[in-house]
C-alpha cells in the first residue's frame, strides 16, 4: 500500500485558519464543510471542495475525500480509502483500502477490506466482504477486486496524498488565505503552480476552480461546482459554457478535458476526464462521464453513465476495444 497512514489524531474544530484547515500533513479545502465531530485520525488525508460531513465521522490516515462527496454518520471511513467524487457514505463503515466510486451511494452496510465499489453503484443494508467488487451501477458484489483495480485504487491514493501535501505548502506560501479562484500545488507531475485562466466567467453563490482550468470565453457556473486542474490538464472550457450547481470537473493524471462552445451541463455531474464534449451539447443532471466522448450537438439524458463510450446523435457505442 502507497502510504504509511499514522495514527495521529486531531479533531477537525482545531487548526483551522482562516478558512483553510491544516494538521501536518493534511489538508481540509475551505469550501468542505466538516461537522464539529468529525475526527481526522492520521495524516497525509486530502479533504477536496464541497465535501460535507454530518454528525459523528472519522477518517483514517492515507485517505481522500473528493468533490462533493457527502459522509453522514455515524460512519467509519478507514484508513487508505476513496470516496470518490460526489459519492455518499451514509451511516456505514467502509474498511481500509477501498473505493467507493464517482456518484455511488453505500448506506446503512459495512464495505470490508480491500474492497472496490464501481462508480454509480447502490449498496444498501448489507456486508460486502473483504475484497468484493461491485461493478458500476451494480448493487452487490460480483466477484473479487483484481490487479488492475488495485493498482488503481494505488494510484489514487498516491495523487490524493501528495495533492494533500502539495496544498499544505501552497497554502503555507500564501499565509493561509484562499480564493475561490487558485492556484495548483506544485507536484511531482506539475513542477510549477498554475493559474486558471478564467476572468469571463460568472458564478452563482461558491464554486471552485484550480489550477491549469482555461476558458475560451464567457461561461457560467452554478454554487457548489469543483472545476480542479490540479492532477489531469489541460482543462479546456469554450465559449458559452453553462456549468450547473454541484459540477465536478476533475481528470486522471496526463490527460485532459476538452469542452466545446455553447455547452450546458446539468446539476450534480461528475466530467472526469480523459473526455471530449462537442458544440452544443448538453450533458443532463447527475450523469458520470469518464473516459467517453460526445459529439456535437448530442443530447445525454440526465442520470447517464457515459464510461469508455462515444455518444453520437445514432446513439452510443462503445470505446473500449
Amino acid at each position: 500500500m502507497p502510504v504509511d497512514a499514522g495514527r495521529d489524531h486531531g479533531d477537525a474544530r482545531e487548526g483551522e485558519e482562516r478558512g483553510n484547515r491544516i494538521w501536518k500533513n493534511s489538508f481540509v479545502d475551505h469550501c468542505a464543510s466538516l461537522s464539529g465531530a468529525t475526527r481526522l485520525d492520521g495524516d497525509f488525508i486530502y479533504v477536496a471542495p464541497f465535501v460535507e460531513t454530518k454528525g459523528e465521522v472519522s477518517i483514517g490516515g492515507g485517505s481522500n475525500l473528493q468533490d462533493g462527496a457527502r459522509v453522514e454518520g455515524p460512519a467509519e471511513i478507514g484508513s487508505l480509502v476513496s470516496v470518490a467524487h460526489r459519492a455518499e457514505v451514509i451511516a456505514s463503515k467502509i474498511g481500509d483500502f477501498s473505493f467507493v466510486g464517482f456518484n455511488a451511494r453505500v448506506a446503512n452496510s459495512v464495505v470490508k477490506q480491500g474492497c472496490f465499489i464501481g462508480h454509480g453503484a447502490r449498496i444498501e443494508g448489507m456486508v460486502l466482504e473483504e475484497g468484493s467488487y461491485v461493478p458500476p451501477g451494480g448493487t452487490g458484489p460480483a466477484g473479487g477486486v483484481d490487479e488492475a483495480l488495485t493498482a488503481f485504487k494505488e494510484e489514487v491514493l498516491e495523487v490524493n496524498a501528495e495533492l494533500a501535501l502539495g496544498y499544505v505548502d501552497i497554502y503555507s506560501d500564501l499565509d493561509g488565505k484562499a480564493g475561490m479562484i487558485s492556484p495548483s500545488p506544485k507536484t511531482s507531475w506539475s513542477d510549477r503552480p498554475a493559474v486558471p485562466k478564467a476572468d469571463r466567467i460568472a458564478i452563482s453563490g461558491r464554486a471552485r476552480v484550480i489550477g491549469h482550468v482555461e476558458f475560451k470565453g464567457r461561461a457560467e457556473i452554478g454554487d457548489g461546482s469543483s472545476i480542479r486542474g490540479d492532477e489531469g490538464f489541460p482543462l479546456v472550457i469554450g465559449d458559452g459554457a453553462r456549468i450547473g450547481s454541484g459540477v465536478v470537473f476533475h481528470s486522471l493524471k496526463g490527460h485532459g478535458i476538452e469542452v466545446g462552445s455553447g455547452v450546458t451541463i446539468g446539476d450534480c455531474t461528475v466530467v472526469h476526464g480523459p473526455v471530449k464534449i462537442g458544440d452544443g451539447a448538453a450533458i443532463g443532471r447527475g450523469c458520470t462521464l469518464l473516459k467517453c466522448e460526445v459529439d456535437d450537438g448530442v443530447e445525454v439524458k440526465d442520470g447517464t453513465m457515459l464510461i469508455e463510450k462515444r455518444a453520437t446523435k445514432r446513439g452510443i457505442i462503445n470505446l473500449r476495444q
